[in-house]
């Protein structure tokens, strides 16, 4: 489903068509209305009559817009008009960590800035008890000022949250190279992608399949 330019979907009027993925169609649109430009992600007719891919659209809005973090995309209101489901969120000027990544490698500078932006955002989630659970350059935008985004919260879980006196910070680390090898814990971070899995923890977004 491709939306033309001018189209209206309630208060907003579409601009153009700025990207797309497994979930839908991201639109760029005016919102007359506070004078600001929004990206509008619009879940497809046929994908919203799937109610796992409509639940993990409408978890995304939930668990984003539970969170207030310079790093987190913000979400401003999930919608439905004339049969058409959209999430409204902040547009970000900029590309994917992908998109840059396409240009050749980033300095180490670049790197360590990135990492340490994305870790801000995922702390800030983590201590609010969600878990992102897909991690990947598709889902983190850097703006053209140095800002990093992270986005797609639609596979993200509740998690029971941890107090800091409940953390021993005097327990000695077991986990070595020859317990647990990287394809060992790429499983474990694969597991808790999964709706009903157990595995879901904080650490299992330190782990990525870039």
């Amino acid at each position: 489903m491709t939306i033309a330019t001018g189209t209206h979907l309630g208060r907003y009027e579409i601009r153009s068509k700025i990207g797309e993925g497994g979930m839908g169609e991201v639109y760029l649109a005016q919102d007359p209305k506070l004078d600001r430009k929004v990206a509008l992600k619009i879940l497809p007719a046929d994908v919203a009559v799937h109610q796992d891919r409509m639940k993990r659209f409408v978890q995304e809005a939930k668990s984003a817009s539970a969170l207030n973090h310079p790093n987190i995309i913000t979400i401003y209101e999930i919608e439905q008009i004339d049969s058409v489901n959209f999430i409204a969120t902040e547009f970000i000027d900029g590309e994917t960590l992908r998109q840059r990544l396409k240009n050749g490698p980033l300095k180490l500078g670049e790197v360590l800035d990135v990492a340490a932006q994305t870790a801000s955002g995922l702390s800030a989630a983590h201590a609010a008890g969600i878990v992102h659970r897909d991690i990947k350059p598709e889902n983190i935008m850097l703006r053209r000022d140095g800002i990093v985004k992270v986005l797609d919260f639609g596979l993200a879980k509740l998690t029971e949250r941890v107090l800091p006196d409940s953390v021993d910070t005097e327990a000695p680390t077991v986990l070595r190279r020859t317990q647990a090898p990287y394809w060992a814990l790429l499983r474990i971070c694969r597991r808790s992608r999964r709706a009903d899995s157990k595995w879901t923890h904080a650490r299992t977004s330190l782990v990525s399949e870039f």
